[in-house]
């Protein structure tokens, strides 16, 4: 591999401390990679690293660690010549899972993400797309008993949300509820979500005079599942693989910031939107006051995302290989093009996905 001096020392710094977790320094570097020069040459090609702000001094050690601005150089221009294979017995298992047709979309989502885990020691999670880019599809209510409903609305995405009412307790029958509910999905079908809850305020008055003063307390409820209801199209995966990691075992603090940052979707949004695009995975960095935590997601099913969150030391080769391929057979199981008779390597991979090996396109350019 004809890497630039710099850009090999980069390389073996970014892989040298995921493997450790411990700061690189110049004798490390010679002993473990045999590079082609002296250890002053090393010392010297990362003081111009640590200028570029690239690598980093940590507090306790003369050795250096990358910096967030290091692993995405590294993932841009150097990572691109570097091939992961994805642990056959992985495939097998995976393949199995994917096996079962009568598994629901979020059932496979839900295993995936909990295999994706554990294979790569990260927390995964799926983040579905904002509610106020949706459109309200129809609304419904069900009978359950004489004592309870269910409600029922789905939006143009194909998100569906359920709230059990026990409409005996609001003082409602379910005539008047079920009237009351018809009313307002005539009006709202097509409604943008971020819309709805005006709309529903100002057709209240409206569907009272009509229906009756009962009505209001389901027409509430309605409104409060809508409002929430993005929220809860967040879950997380795997948390407590963060606790055998360097960063996390012995830092209560650090691990604390690290359960309120997988938390707070909104602030992971964030950050997958900030990302630079690896081909169509995205890597991007978000930071508190006991680190950095990297987020490398992809979308799938055109509407969800998965992505792996963990310490900016992550084995950034495995991740995305494995991200890369668990997307890939998903989306093959949810087309209908995966069947039993698939090869564990697909047939036709896309141009990332050869033989079993997921590699990221190359992106043109370099250091300036």
């Amino acid at each position: 591999m004809d890497l630039k001096r710099k850009d090999l020392v980069l390389k073996c710094i970014v892989e040298e401390f995921v493997k450790t977790a411990q700061p690189v320094g110049s004798v490390t570097l010679l002993k473990n990679y045999h590079l082609d020069c002296s250890s002053a040459t090393i010392r010297n090609t990362m003081v111009l690293l640590e200028k570029e702000g690239l690598i980093e001094k940590t507090h306790v050690s003369s050795g250096r660690v990358p910096s967030a601005k290091g692993y995405q150089y590294y993932l841009d221009h150097i990572r691109g010549d570097t091939t992961s294979s994805v642990d056959m017995e992985f495939q097998r298992e995976f393949k199995r899972a994917l096996d079962n047709k009568s598994h629901s979309v979020e059932e496979v989502l839900s295993k995936s993400c909990q295999m994706l885990s554990e294979l790569t020691n990260t927390a995964t999670l799926v983040l579905g797309p904002r509610a106020d880019e949706e459109r309200l599809v129809s609304l419904q209510i069900l009978r359950l008993s004489d004592d309870q409903a269910m409600g029922i609305f789905v939006t143009d995405s194909g998100y569906v949300e359920k709230k059990t009412f026990l409409i005996k307790q609001m003082g409602l029958t379910y005539e008047t509820a079920c009237s009351a509910i018809e009313m307002l999905d005539s009006r709202l079908s097509g409604t943008k979500i971020s819309e709805i809850s005006d709309k529903v305020e100002s057709l209240m008055p409206i569907i009272v005079a009509q229906v009756g003063r009962s009505s209001k307390a389901i027409l509430q409820s309605f409104l409060e599942a809508l409002r929430t209801f993005a929220q809860k199209r967040y879950t997380v995966y795997g948390k407590k693989n963060l606790l055998s990691l360097p960063e996390f075992s012995g830092d209560s603090d650090a691990l604390l910031q690290a359960m309120e940052t997988l938390d707070n979707p909104q602030k992971l949004q964030r950050s997958m939107t900030r990302q630079d695009d690896l081909g169509n995975v995205s890597v991007g960095f978000t930071s508190t006051e006991n680190g950095d935590f990297a987020i490398v997601s992809k979308p799938i099913n055109n509407k969800d995302k998965i992505a792996v969150v963990g310490p900016k030391r992550m084995d950034y080769k495995k991740v995305l290989s494995a991200l890369e391929y668990v997307v890939f057979m998903i989306d093959k199981y949810l087309s209908g093009s995966l069947n039993s008779d698939s090869a564990l390597v697909p047939v036709s991979p896309p141009e990332n996905v050869i033989e079993g090996k997921v590699t990221k396109r190359k992106k043109k350019g370099g250091r300036k």
